[in-house]
């Protein structure tokens, strides 16, 4: 009897579990389709209006334009510039972009996005041109001292300018632009080597800035020493790569110099690059400096001493690296 009694309940569950379960099925169960989920909102906001200028400067815009609407009633804009995207705060209808250079066109344009990322057609174009630059820099206040036979030390007040964050420096000897055989110490401070002994010369510095104007310093009158050196250092020797960081920077290092007149320490040396004279500083009393490679391809190394008076030694011996 009570073995009966167990087989009528589990049999009466079965039963149960299958009319919950149809019941969970419902429509399923009776062969008939679900609704269709939920599609969200797939509507972009209108188009932002009126896109006009409201600030122009050398350096920034301020611009505004009239508001979206969307069914979400939230709009977050993002300002164009020439393919640059900014967003705006979320409902803001005014924006400013700075970092602008001056005499430069930009382009802009507004689209307007809601919560789930519809996003508008372009607001109307504008074109900006900022002002142009025309103001130059302070003038640099220029001193400068003679080094011996062949060099001269120049050194100036730095300049400032209202727009530009660096200002450049052009070094002039009678009038014409010294492009070589400049020693850099400081971004205000210069060594000119290669003069002619017993010569005077004039020296101005001119800063400029990024807009083109420049500012000319006082005239600096220099006679360099006399000298009788008239013979070159020995040529450098053993040049080869003792370092770098990979193309295009290289160590190149030589077994150094000797002169008729000048110690050791007092040599200097100048490293070709293809035959070019590297841009960068030189070096006096050591046996090896910093360059960088500047063909793609082949690289070939030289190095030439240089005493006191001038007096230049003929080339090293090369040595090549590939970039």
């Amino acid at each position: 009897m009570t073995v009966m009694k167990a087989v009528v309940r589990r049999v009466a569950g079965a039963g149960l579990a299958l009319v919950l379960a149809l019941a969970v099925a419902g429509p399923v169960a009776a062969g008939k389709k679900p609704p269709p989920p939920t599609t969200g909102d797939k509507t972009p906001p209108t188009t932002p209006t009126n896109l006009r200028v409201t600030s122009l400067s050398h350096k920034s815009v301020t611009l505004a334009w009239d508001a979206s609407t969307d069914i979400s009633g939230s709009v977050t804009y993002s300002v164009n510039k020439d393919g640059q995207g900014f967003t705006v705060p979320q409902g803001q209808t005014t924006y400013t972009i700075g970092w602008l250079s001056a005499g430069r066109t930009y382009t802009f344009y507004v689209v307007a996005r809601d919560n789930s990322l519809n996003q508008s057609p372009p607001s109307n174009t504008v074109t900006v041109t900022t002002p142009q630059d025309t103001t130059p820099p302070s003038t640099p206040a220029l001193s400068g001292s003679v080094r011996g036979p062949s060099q001269v030390s120049l050194t100036w007040t730095r300049s400032t300018d209202d727009l530009s964050e660096f200002v450049g420096y052009r070094i002039f000897a009678n009038g014409v632009q010294v492009t070589e055989h400049l020693n850099w110490y400081a971004e205000t401070q210069v060594v000119l080597r290669h003069l002619t002994p017993s010569t005077t010369y004039t020296f101005t510095v001119q800063a400029h800035d990024f807009g083109g104007n420049t500012a000319t310093s006082n005239a600096v009158t220099l006679t360099t020493e006399a000298t009788s050196d008239v013979t070159p250092p020995s040529v450098p020797t053993n040049v080869r790569i003792v370092g770098g960081f990979g193309c295009p920077e290289f160590f190149v290092g030589w077994t150094q110099s000797t002169d008729d007149i000048d110690p050791q320490h007092l040599i200097e040396y100048e490293i070709y690059v293809n035959g070019v004279l590297s841009p960068l500083a030189v070096s006096a009393g050591v046996d090896q400096d910093f360059v960088y490679a500047t063909d793609s391809g082949a690289n070939t190394f030289t190095v030439k001493a240089v005493d006191q008076a001038g007096n230049t030694s003929q080339a090293s011996n090369g040595v090549t690296e590939f970039c």
